[in-house]
This record gives C-alpha cells, structure tokens and sequence, in this order.
C-alpha cells in the first residue's frame, strides 16, 4: 500500500471506538459510463453506496443498469432524490436550485414530482433521503421535505443546520473534488481524510463526483477503500444505517 495511506492507518489504529462512513456520489445522470466504472470499484469491495440521482436527468439506459445493481439480495448500491432536474434558479449569489427565491409550494412541487419520477424509471420505492443540488437548500426546502415525508437531508457539513422537526441531517465531511480534496495530492488528501478520522464524532461522509473523477481518481479510491474495508476500526455503511432512527422508504 502506498505511504499516502500511511496517516489514514494511523488515525484508525488511534481511535477509541470504531468509526462509521458512507459513501456518497452525487449527479448521478451525468457521465453514466464513469458511474459504471465507480461501481465496478465499490461492488468489487463490496462497499456501500448512495447515489444520488438527478430525477430528469436519468434515462432509460442507466435506469435498466441501476435496476441490474440494486436488484439482488446481496447488493451494496442504493439510489435516492438529488433534487428534480439540477439546474439553478437564483438570480444572483450562489447556485440552487431549492434556494431563497423559490416558495414553498414551487420546491413542494419539484421534489414530489422527482420522487414520481425517479421511482417510476428504477421501479423501486426510494428512501426519504433528499440530496440538494450544489448542497444547498433552506428552511423553505425542509419544511416541503417534512410534509412529504422525507427523514433525512444530507449536505455538506459545514452548512447551517436547519433544525427540522422529524428531518435528521446527515452531512458529507470529506469532499473528494473540492478545495481539500485529491486534487491537492494524495498525501494532503490522506492527511486530510486521517484528520477527519481522528475527529470524528458520529458519522463520516465521504461526498464523490463520477463525472469529475478520471484514472487516477479511481485508482486512489480503490486503495482508500480497500483500507476502509480491512481496517477493524472503520465500518462503512449506508446512509440508511448511518441514520440515528429507523428510516422507511418513501
């Protein structure tokens, strides 16, 4: 194993009590054959997923392939709501698509019908899990989320909570294409994931993006996984299992 990793097993052998992690992809609908080759990675270490899928953007293709991997009793992917069609509506400031400028009743009305339609292309019921496009939603977007019927938001963690009544917040810690992510180098990532680690008071995210993940991306990936997987101190879960109450499905 390469020396990137070193700090990464160093921060699990430290840790009182073992540590839990998920895995996110977000943006699934773009970029479907990166999708596949991500998959071929977490199946073949039999590493939990949660993808989460832009409901306008999946078509028939991907929906068949995503129905094939999550279909089986022994599978390790699942799929939940990242918001409707992922475009940005606000006039200025930061991109959103469930951002300040939207009602209530216009963000109601995108998140049930991408609830509709996401589980008419995968033909499976989803659970109450909802991913906001760029990260970003508002008070607004957990009350619509509450009424019908999601459990869980998960954003970045540094994002102001929302507080909502029966909505759990299960944030991303570790942004593999952002600013402190692998594009600084493998060994700042592997001090950066280990730094995490070693302060981790609940849950673990690990937020990825296909789309902007090439080669050597991936090759990374399969060593931090595969270190995930053997270490005795980290348990990698689904968002489901990471939740703090029982979910059920939307």
């Amino acid at each position: 194993m390469r020396p990137w990793l070193d700090p990464v097993r160093w921060a699990l052998d430290c840790v009182p009590s073992p540590v839990t992690l998920f895995v996110r992809d977000d943006d699934v609908g773009w970029s479907d054959e990166r999708l596949y080759r991500l998959l071929n990675i977490t199946q073949y270490l039999k590493v939990p997923i949660d993808l989460a899928a832009i409901p306008d953007a999946v078509g028939p293709t991907l929906a068949r392939e995503l129905r094939h991997a999550m279909g089986h009793a022994e599978s390790v992917v699942s799929a939940h709501q990242h918001g409707f069609a992922h475009v940005n509506h606000e006039p200025a400031g930061g991109k959103a698509e469930f951002g300040p400028s939207r009602s209530v009743a216009e963000q109601r009305h995108d998140i049930a019908a991408g609830r509709a339609k996401l589980q008419d292309r995968l033909g499976v019921a989803l659970p109450p899990i909802f991913t906001p496009p760029w990260n970003a939603c508002t008070t607004t977007t957990a009350a619509a989320l509450v009424e019908l019927g999601f459990q869980l938001l998960s954003r970045d963690a540094g994002a102001p909570a929302l507080a909502a009544a029966g909505l759990e917040e299960l944030p991303v810690h570790l942004d593999w294409a952002g600013g402190r992510g692998a594009g600084r180098g493998a060994d700042p990532w592997g001090e950066t994931i280990a730094s995490c680690i070693a302060g981790a008071d609940g849950p673990l995210g690990l937020k990825l993006h296909h789309a902007a993940m090439g080669g050597d991306d991936r090759k990374l990936l399969s060593e931090l996984l595969a270190v995930f997987t053997t270490h005795e101190n980290m348990r990698v879960r689904s968002m489901t299992e990471c939740a703090r109450r029982p979910t059920s499905t939307a």
